[in-house]
């Protein structure tokens, strides 16, 4: 008795592998994207949380902090920075006099953010 061959051919493996390999060309590049994306977002959010602290951090040191076109007294993720181009006080007491920061990553500007008084809050 003749028993059916079992298995695949080489031509339907072949197949079979172009038809992934072609899938995984068109999809993972959207995955790496995806990861570029959460990391800037991430970066983005830990630097509102930061700007968002400074009027507790104020109040905590007892001192009267700033933002102005040196910068700001945090510690931003690699290649942010903040700026104003006139200086936004956080005072001894924990509030704010207002103002207006941008908010860059390397050369880029990506916001620009009105601060309003007392604590100058950082909204969406």
């Amino acid at each position: 008795m003749n028993r059916p061959a079992r298995g695949f051919t080489l031509l339907e493996l072949l197949v079979v592998l172009s038809l992934i390999g072609l899938i995984a060309g068109i999809v993972a590049p959207r995955f790496i994207n995806l990861g570029d994306k959460l990391s800037l977002k991430n970066q983005r959010l830990e630097v509102r949380q930061k700007v968002n602290g400074l009027p507790l951090l104020a109040l905590r040191s007892g001192t009267t902090l700033q933002i102005d076109s040196k910068g700001a007294p945090l510690q931003l993720p690699d290649g942010w920075h903040i700026t104003a181009r006139t200086p936004v006080l956080y005072q001894s007491n924990g509030s704010c006099l207002g103002g207006e920061i941008e908010v860059w990553q390397g050369d880029n500007k990506r916001d620009s953010i009105l601060l309003q008084p007392p604590l100058c809050q950082w909204r969406s």
